[in-house]
């Protein structure tokens, strides 16, 4: 019998495909993503991810044991270490490629299409009604994503570091552990509990791509 993520991704691989084989990410693999798009990208993911590091705070107080309170608790360190200065780096290298206008514009304003996701990301933070189980899977939705495209998409040899430095900090053994311990999180909950923020977050997923390829 599929297990309930089996389950899920089967059933809307629809969507699924969609957000996991935008011409955003297929560009970024083969190294010809224009910088304004990649600047665009990671300006708008860097206000994104200040939120949902908040929410997964929540999602980390609603852990169901100590095994998954210590797993979550070990990533937020993971996420908030600042070793890792790609954002700071790439948007630097990146810079020429909008105006000083459109720079201010994209690091501090959320833009049309991806507004939306914010926006659930608040409720979800906000709503004390939500269970573990809807939360684990937005989260385990959002990073399955990015595996999926990172591990997958054909990619060009000798990337440049603005591009191979993304994919890899979604791809290989540290983020393949992160989504499988997701998953088998998820697997512990029925369909019919986590389908609606399945299905959800993973347009959302598409729209982020879509939006800030067509910024």
């Amino acid at each position: 019998m599929p297990s309930t993520s089996e389950t899920l991704l089967i059933k809307y691989q629809s969507i699924y495909k969609k957000a996991t084989e935008h011409v955003f990410t297929k560009e970024l693999c083969q190294g010809t993503l224009d910088d304004r798009s990649l600047y665009i990208y990671l300006a708008q993911d860097l206000q994104f991810f200040e939120v949902s590091l908040r929410l997964i705070c929540k999602i980390t107080s609603l852990a169901p044991d100590t095994d998954s309170l210590i797993t979550l608790a070990k990533k937020i360190g993971f996420f908030a270490n600042d070793e890792n200065t790609y954002f700071r780096d790439c948007l630097e290298l990146l810079a020429p490629s909008v105006s000083e206008e459109e720079r201010k514009k994209f690091s501090t304003t959320i833009i049309p299409g991806i507004d939306k996701y914010v926006q659930l990301l608040e409720e979800l933070k906000a709503d004390h009604s939500l269970k573990y189980c809807e939360l684990i899977t937005f989260l385990w939705c959002l990073e399955q994503v990015y595996l999926k495209w990172a591990h997958d998409l054909p990619r060009k040899e000798n990337l440049h570091w603005k591009y191979q430095t993304w994919i890899d900090l979604h791809d290989g053994e540290h983020f393949e552990s992160w989504c499988t311990f997701l998953k088998n999180q998820v697997d512990k909950y029925p369909v019919e509990e986590v389908e609606e923020i399945f299905v959800k977050t993973t347009e959302l997923e598409f729209e982020f791509f879509d939006s800030c390829y067509s910024a």
